[in-house]
C-alpha cells in the first residue's frame, strides 16, 4: 500500500497504535528484531489508514478504546507481515541478500505471532475478542493467496471495520453494515460512506467521509 502525496487522516487514532506497539516491540537482540526494525516502513512506503480504521470504528460505536487497541496493532503487524511476504516472494530481495532467505522468514514469522499475541492482549470482553481474531485470522489467510491488490486491501479492511464494530459490542445489522463499507471503500468510497449513514453520528461520518476521499487519492 503505497501512500499518496498529502496528509494522512486519522492521525490522532495513529499517534495512539504507534505508541502501543512501541510498548509490545519484539524482544531485542534477535536477528528476527533486527530485521523487523531495518524493514519497518516509512510513509512513503506504507499507508496506516487500515489499522486506525478499527479504532474509529469502535469510537464510531462508542465501545472501549483500549479494547480496541490491540486489535489496531495486530492490523499493523498483519500489514507488514504481508509485505514482507510479497518481498520474498519477489525476484530481487534486499532483505534475503543481506540476511539470507532463512532468517528472513523467521522475521517474518515473528512478525505473524507478534499480530495474532496483539490480538489475544488485554481482552476487555473475551467473547467479542475471540469472535475478532477469528475474523481477522480468515482475512489474512486470504489475504495470503491473493496476488490482486485490491481485492487483498477489500478483505483486511472489511476485516478491519466489522473488527471495530464487534469490539464496541454493536448489533448484528451495525456489524453488516461496517463490513459492508469495509468491502466498498477500496472500490467504490462514496458508496462506503452512504452505508454507514444511519449507523454512524455525523462527526464520526465525515471522518470517515475523509478517510473514503483519502483512498480515492490513492486510486486515482
Amino acid at each position: 500500500m503505497t501512500a499518496p502525496p498529502g496528509p494522512i487522516p486519522l492521525s490522532h487514532h495513529r499517534a495512539r497504535i504507534a505508541q502501543y506497539l512501541r510498548v509490545i516491540a519484539f524482544p531485542p537482540g534477535s536477528v528476527a528484531a533486527r530485521i523487523i526494525d531495518e524493514r519497518r516502513p516509512d510513509q512513503d512506503s506504507y499507508d496506516p489508514v487500515r489499522p486506525s480504521l478499527v479504532l474509529w470504528s469502535c469510537a464510531a460505536g462508542n465501545g472501549e478504546l483500549e479494547d480496541a487497541l490491540p486489535v489496531s496493532a495486530a492490523f499493523d503487524l498483519f500489514d507488514r507481515f504481508l509485505m514482507l511476504h510479497d518481498e520474498l516472494a519477489g525476484e530481487s530481495a534486499p532483505v534475503v541478500e543481506r540476511w539470507g532467505l532463512g532468517q528472513s522468514l523467521n522475521a517474518g514469522d515473528a512478525l505473524y505471532a507478534m499480530a495474532f499475541r496483539s490480538l489475544a492482549n488485554d481482552a476487555a470482553h473475551p467473547g467479542r475478542r475471540l469472535r475478532t481474531a477469528r475474523l481477522v485470522a480468515e482475512a489474512v489467510l486470504g489475504a495470503i493467496e491473493v496476488r490482486d491488490e485490491i481485492a487483498r486491501n477489500t478483505l483486511l479492511t472489511r476485516a478491519a471495520l466489522q473488527a471495530g464494530a464487534v469490539i464496541a459490542g454493536l448489533s448484528e445489522g451495525a456489524i453488516v453494515a461496517f463490513a459492508k463499507a469495509g468491502s466498498l471503500l477500496e472500490t467504490d468510497p462514496a458508496a462506503a460512506v452512504t452505508t454507514l449513514h444511519g449507523f454512524v453520528a455525523t462527526e464520526a461520518l465525515a471522518d470517515f467521509d475523509e478517510v473514503a476521499r483519502y483512498v480515492a487519492r490513492r486510486a486515482a
